[in-house]
């Protein structure tokens, strides 16, 4: 990118924008303060300047009310010696002068020195044509290249019939006065620029550092592709939005990688699994003496066993590709007891074993009700798989608090709260009394295509405990297990609760509820009871399934050899 690119990039970036925003108000702001500060000064100046223009008359009218000091206060008879006594206190100073005129043309002045010469012919000249009788006019003029401004006063006194006119003139220096108030506005001026500069120095720096994840974002989206999707942003030590937008990104980031990790082990798993059973058909096609009836009948039979098997393989993989996905689940409220016991009714199907009920939990939970049979069903499947007909298989729940697991005892009322709190979770447990799982086995069973070091004499892809746990996951639960070799082992599912029941339900619209779903998704069990030693991992034991009540196009992935 050359110098000019990278400028105009520059030009267009938000950093750029949002900077020139923010001058351009500050620089507006800053005209309009100064513009009415300086206007309200020159005002006040004026203000100013006029009523100390006024001062002079005021005294002079004192002065001629008090009478000569010198003769007992009597009345001033003439002009000349009201304006000498006047004159005699001096002059006024600073930015003012004054200057005294008698008819004819005589001028008196005071004997100190003054900012302004006013005896100078553009003033004597004239002033008694600016004069008005009785009145103060201001007048404003140019003197040897000063702007000052004039207060013209008509004096006049009547003594023994005759009149006596003068003119007392003060003045100032106006435009002295101006030049500090344009010298200020000037200060305003330089030290407003160097605000702005100062302003978009540091806002420059303060808005790189806060859109810094901004850049990192974009960086990273160039960055990201669908070969490497493990570029993650740097969040900010904040809460602000510009961290919230970094966090939501890497979010996404996260859900987009683990899309196409599931695509990636869906493809793989698929590829893996069907390779098998492809070569065996291919090499029963091979072997096929198409001249041999009863050769042509027993190759049919062992290809659509085969094929069966890659069906319920493939259904399998569905659903573990289908878990990552938000619509995997749809919770709704649901009747824990009524769940309980409508599984326990399809179970028994399953095989002849000493299925029991352990216990009811009461109340509601927001859950799948047809995902989660589906999980239950699988553990039940592979609890027979793994059984004799002694064996007794066992299904209950219990609520219990996530802190220290406690469970809770007694039977809910008729209407109660899903929980008392967000902490409460629903235990569902599928235990059985065969023959267990060795203690290194027990994180493998839960592992895609996992088996246990038993499992040589079970058929079985080794996908069922694995659909258990996404469903589990989904629920944003746990499935743990509690195992011991000999004497059985116990699955046993965590689901929160799903929150406070802010609807209240009752038990009959609970139960209204459990009945409609149980009319209209009954799952169905691929696979039949089967007997043997105890496996680890899942899958399909040949034979057709026994019907489980009304079909729902449950995806229940069958016993597979080597996990209970």
């Amino acid at each position: 990118m050359n110098a000019a690119s990278a400028l105009r990039t520059e030009l267009h970036s938000v950093r750029f924008r949002l900077l020139a925003t923010l001058l351009v108000f500050m620089a507006v702001g800053l005209f309009v303060a100064g513009a009415a500060t300086h206007a309200a000064q020159l005002k006040s100046l004026n203000d100013r300047v006029n009523a100390e223009l006024q001062l002079p008359r005021e005294n002079l009218d004192e002065l001629a009310r008090q009478g000569r000091p010198n003769f007992g206060g009597a009345p001033y008879t003439t002009v000349h010696d009201l304006f000498r006594t006047y004159l005699r206190n001096g002059a006024p100073g600073g930015f003012e002068s004054v200057m005294t005129v008698l008819r004819g043309g005589n001028v008196i002045l005071p004997a100190a020195e003054q900012p302004t010469n006013l005896n100078t012919p553009a003033v004597t000249d004239h002033v008694w044509e600016w004069s008005a009788p009785g009145q103060t006019v201001m007048r404003d003029i140019d003197l040897d290249g000063r702007k000052v401004r004039l207060a013209i006063t008509s004096v006049s006194l009547t003594a023994g019939g005759r009149q006596d006119q003068g003119l007392l003139i003060a003045s100032s220096e106006i435009g002295a006065q101006r030049a500090e108030v344009f010298g200020s506005m000037w200060t305003f001026a330089l030290a407003s620029l160097a605000t702005l500069a100062l302003t978009g120095l540091v806002g420059y720096l303060v808005t790189g550092r806060l859109l810094s994840p901004v850049r990192r974002l974009r960086e990273a989206t160039e960055a990201t592709t669908f070969e490497d999707l493990t570029k993650r942003v740097e969040v900010p030590d904040s809460t602000d939005d510009i961290a919230q937008l970094a966090m939501n990104f890497n979010r996404m980031l996260e859900r987009l990688e683990s899309g196409f990790d599931n695509q990636r082990r869906f493809v793989h798993d698929a590829s893996h699994e069907l390779r098998t059973p492809m070569t065996i058909i291919r090499g029963y096609l091979e072997l096929l003496r198409a001249g041999d009836p009863d050769d042509v009948d027993q190759t049919r039979m062992l290809l659509l066993d085969e094929l069966d098997r890659m069906q319920v393989l493939v259904d399998d993989l569905l659903i573990l590709a289908r878990s990552g996905r938000p619509d995997f689940v749809t919770p709704a409220w649901v009747e824990a007891d009524d769940l309980l016991e409508d599984v326990l009714n399809r179970v028994r199907v399953l095989g002849e074993r000493q299925w029991r009920l352990d216990a009811k939990p009461g109340g509601l939970i927001r859950v799948d009700r047809r995902r989660l049979t589906q999980a239950l069903e699988q553990l039940a499947a592979n609890a027979v798989k793994h059984t004799s007909e002694s064996d007794r298989i066992s299904v209950g729940g219990a609520w219990v608090e996530n802190d220290d697991g406690t469970p809770q005892s007694g039977r809910a009322s008729v209407v109660r709260e899903l929980a008392d709190s967000a902490s409460r979770e629903l235990e569902i447990w599928v235990s059985d009394t065969g023959t267990g799982i060795p203690a290194e086995d027990h994180e493998r069973i839960f592992e895609r295509f996992g088996k246990g070091s038993n499992s040589a004499t079970s058929e079985g892809s080794g996908l069922g405990l694995s659909i258990v746990k996404a469903i589990a996951e989904a629920h944003g639960g746990t499935v743990q297990l509690e195992s011991e070799e000999g004497k059985g082992s116990r699955f046993v599912l965590r689901i929160p609760s799903g929150g406070k029941d802010a609807d209240r339900k009752t038990d009959d619209s609970a139960a209204a509820d459990s009945a409609g779903r149980s009319g209209s998704e009954a799952p169905s069990v691929k696979g039949p009871p089967a007997k043997g030693p105890r496996h680890k991992g899942t899958g399909t034991a040949g034979g057709k399934p026994k019907p489980a009540g009304p079909a729902s196009g449950i995806e229940l992935a069958t016993p597979a050899g080597g996990a209970p």
